[in-house]
């Protein structure tokens, strides 16, 4: 290799890779953001990393990294709209029906008012824009080094203030950026090994509306069961946390013939303690609920009584969540036909079981944990490549990726169903400048019905839900890919 002429292409590819670094923080939604760059999306992520010359092994499979045999750099921007819509019943803790309620001057739900649209559900979704960024690098005959910026977790829903889910969620963004380091080996002409480590920032943002009256009249151990009304007040409660964590990952990848490939990959579970803090925002009932005497006796405040341990602070204290981020583990195949087919196929397993509740604590005080429960996911999916022309690539696969959520627990915040993915790409070779590629694919996400049959925890109110989520997606994937 001479390192002379190598020097300015490598220098760009670097450049390439900075420009996703120092990229504006990015929303993910969903469970799993799929860590690819638009080839990958195009063949619905069939076949993982083990496409020919494909940087995403840096992190899909640091073990791919050994056969890519000329440094590659890739910036990929990914645009998402998620749309998720409730039709079904809302009822509080006394069973009597909640409706869409406008919001007064303040923020708050208004009972008093009339609803303009009184509808039978609600409305949810996103969009957001989603960048990541791949680089490899051969070291000799034998090494493989690769970065990588991702964003494997991400969750995202956002629902209308005012629609009668309100008791149940309001905004959720939780998101992870990594930025990983792999190096690779290849022990033989058909055999590699590969491994790499992540430091990653998560940070969260959620808002939820707590009825401070109905959470005093569900805990009736000192209040005698007093039927205090509902949606009377409002109190939103916004948190706010971030932390620094890190992991590692490892491959496998084997040649049995010249045209098979195959490939073993395992990302460990990572701990992720996030910490920061809340605040309750209130008009002036609520904030006389949670400062002032409680008119039924004791010493501490109504929301005091009604919990005894519990404070909450209108201007916000400390808090803390533990979202780890689950293992996986995943099995791809690639076999190449001819010199214009090449197909993959990919199975995923997530062990998302390693996800009991979402806890919110405030030093030793639990404020509230919400249960979730959830099972262990399997994906399955099968794609290819075409190559129409020397230049001219074309790509389509289909996944089918199964939901963690559980009938029993799923809420407005998570309201996911199993997927199917069907997507559709293209990829061009740009011959004025050696070494460019240009690719787009386009994914659409058919997710299964649900029900959302579920009650809230006693500490948000105790409302209930008995309908079902319809919800759709779309991506749009753009990738610049650089061989040098």
């Amino acid at each position: 290799m001479n390192n002379k002429k190598r020097s300015v292409p490598v220098l760009l590819g670097l450049a390439l890779m900075g420009g996703v670094m120092v990229t504006a923080p990015v929303r993910a939604g969903g469970f799993s953001t799929p860590t690819y760059g638009a080839p990958g999306w195009g063949r619905a992520f069939a076949g993982g990393s083990l496409f020919k010359n494909d940087p995403s092994a840096a992190y899909n499979n640091p073990a791919a990294m050994a056969f890519v045999d000329r440094h590659v750099a890739q910036f990929t921007v990914d645009y998402a709209r998620i749309r998720i819509k409730y039709k079904g019943d809302a009822s509080d803790y006394a069973g009597n029906p909640i409706s869409s309620t406008p919001l007064d001057d303040n923020g708050f739900p208004d009972p008093t008012a009339t609803a303009a649209n009184n509808n039978d559900g609600g409305q949810g979704g996103f969009s957001a824009w989603l960048p990541t960024g791949f680089m490899v690098m051969p070291l000799g005959d034998r090494f493989a080094f690769g970065l990588s910026q991702v964003v494997p977790q991400g969750m995202r829903s956002t629902w209308d203030e005012e629609s009668k889910l309100r008791g149940f969620a309001v905004d959720t963004n939780i998101e992870t950026v990594g930025l990983t380091g792999s190096l690779s080996f290849k022990i033989s002409d058909e055999f590699s090994i590969g491994g790499g480590v992540i430091v990653q920032h998560s940070k969260g943002f959620v808002s939820q509306n707590i009825d401070l009256l109905s959470a005093a009249a569900v805990s009736d151990s000192l209040l005698g069961g007093i039927a205090f009304p509902s949606d009377v007040g409002g109190a939103l409660m916004r948190v706010k946390v971030d932390n620094v964590s890190a992991g590692w990952f490892t491959g496998v990848a084997w040649k049995p013939t010249e045209n098979d490939t195959l490939g073993v990959n395992y990302h460990a579970r990572i701990k992720n303690k996030m910490t920061g803090k809340y605040n309750v925002h209130t008009d002036q009932f609520s904030y006389n609920l949670m400062t002032q005497p409680s008119p039924f006796g004791g010493s501490g405040t109504l929301v005091g009584t009604a919990y005894p341990g519990l404070e909450l602070f209108p201007d916000g204290a400390h808090a803390s969540t533990q979202l780890n981020i689950p293992a996986s583990a995943g099995l791809d195949w690639v076999h190449r036909f001819n010199d214009r087919f090449t197909l993959g196929a990919s199975v995923v397993w997530t062990q998302w079981s390693s996800f009991k509740d979402l806890t919110l604590k405030s030093g030793d005080m639990t404020v509230v944990s919400i249960p979730y429960n959830f099972k262990n996911t399997w994906m399955y999916a099968l794609g290819g490549d075409f190559r129409a022309t020397d230049a001219l690539t074309l790509r389509a696969g289909l996944a089918i990726d199964q939901t963690p959520t559980r009938n029993s627990t799923r809420d407005p915040r998570i309201p996911d169903g199993d997927r199917t993915f069907l997507s559709l790409g293209a990829g061009y070779e740009v011959k004025a400048i050696s070494g460019l590629t240009l690719d787009v694919a386009y994914s659409h996400q058919f997710v299964q019905q649900v029900k959302l049959k579920t009650r809230n925890v006693d500490r948000l109110g105790a409302a209930s839900l008995d309908g079902k989520v319809n919800a759709s997606g779309d991506v749009v994937s753009l990738s610049v890919t650089y061989a040098f």
